[in-house]
């Protein structure tokens, strides 16, 4: 097999896509602030609001990295397609 190692193939893009997103999320955890109740504790609703603002952060991540495993799984069965087609052409050759 003639490709390059899986490291090589990776769209720097990607990576740094991902990698983005997953800075994006720690930059909003270190941010992350609580709207307080006048009598002590946390607002609940503010809470909830936070927590799904996360949610969809988390989902993003999430997204990003299912394409990314898509596009390394289709470059892998092109190339094991690609091997497979050379070996028989090679044996076809003898």
């Amino acid at each position: 097999m003639t490709d390059k190692p899986i490291e090589e193939t990776r769209n720097n893009t990607e990576n740094e896509e991902l990698s983005q997103e997953f800075l994006k999320i720690a930059q909003w955890l270190k941010k992350l602030r609580f709207r307080k109740k006048f009598f002590g504790g946390v607002s609940e609703q503010d809470v909830w609001k936070k927590i799904g603002e996360l949610n969809a952060m988390y989902e993003e991540a999430l997204r990003a990295e299912r394409i990314r495993y898509d596009a390394l799984i289709e470059h892998y069965r092109k190339s094991l397609t690609s091997d497979s087609q050379e070996e028989i052409a090679v044996e076809e050759d003898y």
